[in-house]
Parts: structure tokens; sequence; C-alpha cells
């Protein structure tokens, strides 16, 4: 496997608040073309290109590796990208209350089908830690509920979604990837290690000692 953006590209497919930044600045330091989040553009751009029709990359294309594929409302980045042509049309006719989040990597199996011989990297972590790192967020204006905030009577109903949420598309991608484990990495942040990234692609030589934490959690 090249490095190169003609080389089958890598997607990861888990949730943010799990490494997401740590994996990726992985990758770039061994030399992968990376677009990581993008505020927001990656997620944004996929599904713009999914509503028009379009190859899912179309908007953001040109990286061998896209990671922390949401759009999680911040109003004043939303300001900003949803201003942009093509992004514009995502939520022409919604309020900032009603606007939910864009999970694009929950399209997996259609980057799968549209660009043959991807490798995706499933990141997760303790379910509860991850729950405690969203609470962190939810002071910066993150949106982070499918259904929308305003959905949700209380705190413990909010988390108890995110939960759902976790174990419902973990298990996709999990049914989904059954039968190719060469094509799909599942990577704990927080029990595994650079080694098993660097046997997974064993085409792209990268070195583990680039490995190191990035935008780490607060404990409660």
């Amino acid at each position: 496997m090249s490095k190169g953006t003609n080389a089958p590209r890598i997607f990861q497919i888990g949730f943010n608040r799990c490494g997401t930044t740590t994996i990726i600045r992985f990758l770039q330091e061994n030399g992968v073309k990376c677009l990581h989040w993008g505020k927001g553009t990656i997620a944004a751009g996929i599904e713009a290109s999914f509503l028009e029709g379009k190859p899912l990359l179309h908007y953001v294309d040109g990286y061998h590796a896209y990671g922390d594929m949401e759009f999680v409302e911040v109003e004043a980045q939303a300001r900003k990208i949803l201003q942009k042509r093509p992004f514009r049309r995502l939520f022409a006719n919604l309020d900032s209350n009603e606007r939910t989040p864009i999970y694009a990597f929950e399209r997996f199996r259609e980057l799968d089908q549209q660009y043959p011989g991807s490798r995706f990297i499933l990141n997760t972590r303790n379910v509860e830690d991850w729950v405690r790192s969203r609470v962190n967020f939810l002071e910066r204006g993150y949106t982070y509920c499918r259904h929308g905030d305003r959905f949700h009577e209380d705190q413990e109903d909010l988390s108890e979604c995110w939960r759902e949420h976790w174990a419902e598309h973990t298990s996709n991608i999990r049914r989904y990837f059954s039968d190719r484990p060469n094509d799909m990495l599942e990577f704990n942040i927080d029990t595994d290690g650079p080694e098993k990234i660097v046997s997974f692609f064993p085409d792209l030589d990268l070195d583990a000692t680039y490995w190191g934490h990035h935008n780490p959690s607060k404990k409660l």
C-alpha cells in the first residue's frame, strides 16, 4: 500500500473522543496524507455528496486517510462552514437549535463500495469513559446526540442515548466486516499500542516511535 493519495483509502469509523487525533497524528508523522475533522468539513462534504449523488469524497478528495468524520454543532464554526456552497443545503431550513450532528462514518458501507481496497479503523475505548469525555465537551457548544439535544429531558437520558448509539454503530461495523479481518482493524485506545496499527498496515512501513496521545480527556 502506497502512502500517496492514489492509494487505497484509510477511514477511521469510530466516534470522536476515542483517540481520533492520536491515530491520525500517528499516520501523519509517518508520512501519510491525512485529513482530520476539518471543523466538520469532512462530514459535511460526505453528506452533501451523498445527497447530490456524487462520490462521497467529491468535496474532500486528495487525502489518503480520513479521521473524525463528524459534524457536531459549534455555532461559530457552523456558520462559517454552512455559508460555503455546497454545504448550505444541509441545514438550509433549520435554525441552530434544530440541527443534528452528521456522523459521516456511518456511511462506511458506501465508502467501502465506492473506494475498493480501502481499510477501516474502528477506534474504541471504555464506553463510560467515552460518555464522561463527551460530557466535558458539551460546555463548548457541541451537539452530540443524533436526535438533537432538545430531544432529551436530562443529562442521564442523553448519556443513555449515546450508549445506545455506540452499541448500534459498533455492532453494525463488526457485523459488516465479520468475514473480512484484513479490511477492518478494531483498535482500543485504552489497551492497544501502536504496534497493532503497524502490523495492520505492513505496506506503509510505519514507525511506532511516532505514537503519542493527543487531546486527552480530563478525568471526572
